[in-house]
């Protein structure tokens, strides 16, 4: 007998993160090893003069600058150096009434109102004391998730395989305040998505990791490929099986209807 997989219809959204690279050109005529070894004894030199200067700028600047700037990470630095009694952490948190833990899955509000919400992962919970006006700093470092807008950037191919509620797990982490977290959400892998009988759209699945940096999957070679086009499995999308063979097939890849065949064996062109 035929099987077929069921759509989902979901709303994509975006993920995005700002990221810092130190660029470094060697100016001078010398050969190309040489220039590689100045590099690689110079560089840590000036990694360290570039650290000590943002040190120097965190503990200059105070807390109410910092938060202004929306440099949540510096605050957190400057509060642990300081004084440890400004600095607290939790192992979970309530946020409009929903008790969030250590490696929960959130949703993070965009303040651009034309880009969809954020997803990540709790890291770590804490708060800040500001020590002029005594004001409480409630933040969490999260663990970023790329969603499939950000990808098919860098990867337009992947645009046919990847589904609106697939997420990609990152290495990327971050600060944000409490307050942006606007619930948690469920992440499962690829098979547990499909066998769901109820998901709703705060509900995703990951099955690979994204490479900020080298923008590129980083255990691609780890997916099964289907159908005619060699495409990863989408569980969004609806296959056909052919009988014979037990391979699975895109309707469109081998030309059907969707419905043609929901009580007819079907056998691919090259079993046929």
């Amino acid at each position: 007998m035929m099987k077929i997989r069921k759509n989902c219809q979901f709303e994509p959204m975006i993920m995005a993160a700002n990221y810092f690279s130190l660029n470094w050109t060697n100016n001078n005529n010398e050969s190309q090893s040489k220039s590689i070894r100045q590099s690689s004894e110079t560089l840590p030199v000036i990694k360290k003069r570039i650290s000590k200067r943002l040190q120097k700028h965190i503990q200059d600047t105070s807390f109410k600058e910092l938060y202004k700037q929306q440099k949540l990470a510096e605050i957190v630095q400057k509060a642990m150096e300081r004084n440890e009694c400004q600095y607290e952490e939790y192992d979970e948190i309530k946020i409009c009434g929903e008790i969030i833990k250590l490696n929960d899955k959130v949703i993070i509000k965009n303040e651009d109102s034309n880009v969809e919400d954020y997803i990540g992962a709790i890291n770590k919970i804490c708060s800040v004391v500001e020590p002029s006006t005594l004001k409480l700093i409630c933040l969490c470092e999260v663990q970023w998730f790329m969603r499939k807008n950000e990808i098919i950037c860098h990867k337009p191919r992947a645009r046919s395989w990847i589904g609106n509620q697939e997420i990609f797990s990152t290495n990327t982490n971050d600060y944000v305040l409490a307050q942006t977290i606007v619930q948690k959400c469920t992440v499962v892998d690829c098979e547990e998505y499909f066998n769901m009988e109820n998901c709703d759209s705060t509900t995703y699945y990951n099955r690979l990791e994204w490479d900020v940096e080298c923008k590129k999957f980083t255990n691609m070679n780890t997916i099964k490929l289907y159908c005619l086009c060699q495409q990863p499995w989408n569980p969004e999308l609806n296959y056909i099986q052919c009988d014979k063979c037990q391979k699975w097939y895109h309707f469109e890849c081998v030309g059907l209807k969707e419905g043609s065949y929901e009580n007819k064996e079907y056998a691919c062109g090259y079993c046929n």
